[in-house]
């Protein structure tokens, strides 16, 4: 018999959800006015993926494809709706509102559920999402606009909570919660942050296993174990479509080694060492975890005028001092640059040093590993013995770049460790003895570090940056008066600065220690007559008054922009406005107003060989490492010179910017593009070929190519052409007639049978060609083009994009997430007729 639900253990649950929603438009109250935020990251997403979401807009189809960026590329990586996971209408269900207060609510849902899943009290549970969510990162990444990386940490905690309650007692709900956050966390397409997670179930699943032999229980921990590898299957199986797409392009990208047999040392299977560790933490700025301004923040600070550095500027300029200090470099650690520091508050440092004094070790260990492997891995190539054994040795981890990411984990799992402290804490599941040494001595360790900063902050540096006498010389130019005068009264001003917020941080978290350990001390050494729901409120407001103030640093009311600038975040220039009159179809564009190939704005409007991503096509990028840049700082080299006669002659021999059909050069953006008399064109006959013995042979014999007259291949694809040369008529032709993303077609006419070479990029896994309808093979040329042989006469050329992995994947991704969908039902049968039963 069904029986009504039990209000008051349903109200904390609901009170959660309205708390949260509360704190997630409070924080980015600019929402409720109607601006939205501007972030750099999704501002250049909407350049890359314009093409893609026009065509979806006009068809209701997927591209697949899109020319806009680095002259042709899968759109897997970029944008694509894939409809097959059913899961999709959950995910959108989950965050509510608009951006980026939904992902702060999902961020809160997530840890909620997790801290629940611990069986921790629900009122606990709501301060606990409020100490995991607010980490500083999640708002940095939320600034930067790394939009699927915080849905993917949002729904890394519910994942775990799955687990954790699969092997506490309740399978079956526990492994179905497992498949549905899984199947989520996947769906958002952040595969960085899900192997990351996956890092820290293996840390839980090793000491399962122990303690599992250990008490003598393994077959319980087989049990549990097999039910989550079936349902981790059906996570899987729901999203095959994405994965397949993706682990299929993986092949072809920079996160796959390259054929050039250059810089063998800096390769792993996947990315080079020097670019996954581009981006290392630092060794000692792993404080930042304890103190915010441990490294000065951020490189785009706003220090404001009551600093060293205005008064110092003000001296010379005070308007130039308003406008210097908004966005200072205060930052001075080992990384190139960063939005902020990773910092996951002093009340959580100070609880989770505690948890390892009255914790058992069952609870503790696993995590403080995952913590400590988490902070080592992200030293980067400043910890290189761990990082290369890493790159080299363990399955995947060198497909993934910005290794300072791995302090994703610390930053889950030390939350984790502080509330289920709170928790023994407040349920005096400790003896005031112990919990006394672990104050003293979690106070000690923690408060003493604060402390120790706050009156000696020299021993964590000199407080100065490599990139500040850059700065003086973007500064000062060729005037060394002015240098040498910014250097004497600027650099110390900034490095004065850095000193004070590392000493004010570290007051600041001193503070809070002694709150959070005085507030334990009078509730249960000095038993003071407290109400339980009182002392988790009161941690609440320590986590928020902590967190809050440091994330409004870097994510703030002043990041808020208008809706209609974030909608349209790009305007033609006049250059851009004449491209667009005179283009013919697919004609291609370099802008070299700003850094090419770490810009999508020029892909907004026009078929781009730049763009923006971190996951190009793996040939593309050896073109740019190795003659695209050359041959760009000729050209630009040449426009200095202002002679047509030079520009003409550079643009003639610049081979790899001809075969892209570059027809257009932007050099001023308030004037007319340059034309390029040499660009190819979308496709021409070629009379001879030249075969190359590997990648490094074909790339050298382009450079010197006759690209009119002859094409250079790879030997693995010289069985498939049927003559030795191919001559022809200076008639004979062949032409784009007309285009879509993932449909071109061409027309033909020649005298004998021809060798045409295609100005687009090969990607074999899903372009398929057809002549007068039949289908037709083609290979790859000059590098990374595509050729095919043509037979005499008239015909019709088409190129279209059908991977299988996307039609076929999504067809088993529905079904995959029919059975999910169906096992998250059954589950929740099984338990409401267990706890009726229970009751009656």
């Amino acid at each position: 018999m069904f029986k009504m639900p039990d209000y008051k253990k349903i109200l904390p649950h609901v009170v959660a959800v309205i708390v949260f929603i509360a704190l997630s438009y409070a924080y980015f109250s600019p929402l409720l006015e109607g601006k939205r935020l501007e972030q750099h990251d999704f501002k250049t997403f909407k350049g890359g993926a314009k093409e893609i979401i026009d065509y979806r807009e006009a068809t209701g189809e997927e591209a697949l494809w899109t020319n806009r960026m680095f002259a042709g590329m899968p759109a897997y990586m970029i944008s694509v709706k894939y409809k097959g996971n059913l899961l999709q209408h959950v995910n959108r269900a989950l965050q509510l509102g608009q951006r980026p207060g939904s992902q702060l609510f999902l961020l809160l849902l997530g840890a909620y559920i997790l801290f629940v899943s611990l069986r921790v009290n629900p009122w606990l549970s709501i301060a606990g999402a409020i100490a995991l969510a607010f980490s500083s990162y999640n708002f940095i990444i939320l600034f930067a606009g790394h939009n699927t990386k915080v849905i993917a940490i949002a729904y890394a905690a519910p994942v775990l909570g799955g687990i954790f309650l699969t092997y506490r007692g309740k399978r079956i709900l526990g492994a179905a919660l497992t498949g549905i956050f899984l199947s989520l966390q996947i769906l958002a397409n952040h595969p960085q942050i899900t192997y990351y997670t996956l890092i820290i179930v293996l840390f839980f699943g090793l000491s399962e296993l122990y303690f599992s032999i250990k008490e003598k229980q393994l077959k319980d921990l087989l049990v549990s174990t097999g039910l989550l590898v079936a349902v981790v299957a059906f996570s899987v199986l729901s999203n095959y479509s994405r994965l397949s797409t993706t682990m299929e392009y993986e092949g072809y990208s920079m996160r796959s080694a390259s054929e050039l047999t250059e810089d063998e040392s800096d390769k792993t299977g996947g990315l080079t060492l020097s670019y996954a560790t581009m981006w290392s933490y630092g060794v000692n700025e792993t404080f930042t975890l304890l103190i915010p301004g441990f490294k000065g923040g951020s490189s785009a600070y706003n220090i404001g005028r009551n600093s060293e550095t205005y008064d110092a500027l003000a001296k010379l300029d005070r308007n130039f001092a308003r406008n210097f200090v908004q966005n200072a470099n205060m930052y001075w650690g080992s990384q190139q640059s960063t939005s902020g520091p990773v910092y996951v508050g002093a009340v959580v440092v100070f609880l989770f040093v505690l948890g390892l004094f009255i914790l058992e070790g069952r609870v503790k260990w696993w995590m403080l590993a995952a913590a400590i492997l988490g902070i080592m891995l992200s030293w980067g190539k400043n910890f290189m013995g761990l990082t290369e054994f890493f790159m080299h040795y363990v399955p995947g981890y060198s497909k993934f770049r910005t290794v300072s990411m791995t302090m994703v984990i610390p930053q889950i799992v030390m939350p984790i460790l502080a509330i289920l402290t709170l928790k023994k804490v407040i349920a005096e599941d400790v003896d005031k003895s112990r919990l006394m040494y672990g104050l003293k001595w979690s106070a000690g360790i923690v408060g003493g570090l604060s402390l120790l900063f706050l009156v000696i902050p020299s021993l964590a540096g000199n407080f100065s940056s490599e990139y500040d006498m850059r700065t003086i010389a973007a500064m000062s130019g060729n005037n060394q008066q002015v240098r040498q005068m910014l250097t004497d009264s600027l650099i110390p001003a900034l490095e004065a600065d850095r000193q004070s917020m590392l000493r004010t941080d570290a007051f600041r978290s001193l503070v809070f220690i002694l709150l959070s350990g005085g507030l334990i001390y009078l509730y249960r050494i000095r038993g003071q007559k407290m109400n339980i729901n009182l002392v988790i409120g009161l941690f609440a407001l320590l986590f928020l008054f902590d967190m809050w103030p440091v994330n409004k640093r870097f994510l703030n009311d002043g990041n808020f922009v208008s809706k209609s600038k974030v909608e349209q975040p790009f305007t033609a220039t006049a250059a851009d406005q004449a491209i667009l009159r005179s283009t013919g179809l697919n004609e291609r564009v370099l802008n070299l107003t700003t850094s090419p190939f770490q810009d999508a704005s020029t892909s907004y409007f026009h078929q781009s060989i730049g763009g923006y991503h971190g996951a190009k096509m793996r040939r593309y990028q050896d073109l740019i490492n190795t003659r695209l840049m050359d041959e760009m700082t000729m050209l630009i080299g040449a426009l200095q010179s202002q002679d047509m006669g030079t520009i003409d002659t550079t643009l003639s021999n610049s081979n790899i910017l001809n075969m892209l059909n570059t027809k257009y050069f932007i050099i001023n953006p308030n004037g007319n593009p340059l034309t390029n008399p040499s660009a190819m064109g979308n496709a021409w006959f070629v009379n001879d070929f030249r075969i190359a013995q590997n990648a490094d042979e074909e790339l050298e014999t382009l450079t010197n190519l006759e690209l009119d007259s002859e094409a250079v291949l790879d030997k693995k694809f010289s069985g498939q052409l049927s003559a030795e040369t191919y001559p022809g008529s200076i008639s004979d032709r062949i032409v784009l007639t007309d285009y879509l993303p993932n449909r071109l077609t061409y027309s033909s006419v020649s005298s004998t049978k021809r060798l045409a070479v295609f100005s687009e990029i090969y990607y074999p896994e899903g372009w398929t060609a057809t002549i007068d309808g039949e289908p037709a093979d083609h290979i790859r040329v000059n590098y990374l083009l595509r050729g095919m042989e043509i037979p005499a006469g008239e015909h019709t050329i088409v190129f279209e994009f059908r991977p299988a992995s996307y039609f076929t994947g999504e067809k088993i991704s529905y079904a995959g997430s029919v059975l999910l969908i169906l096992f998250f039902l059954g589950a929740v049968f099984l338990e409401i007729k267990k706890k009726n039963s229970i009751n009656t």
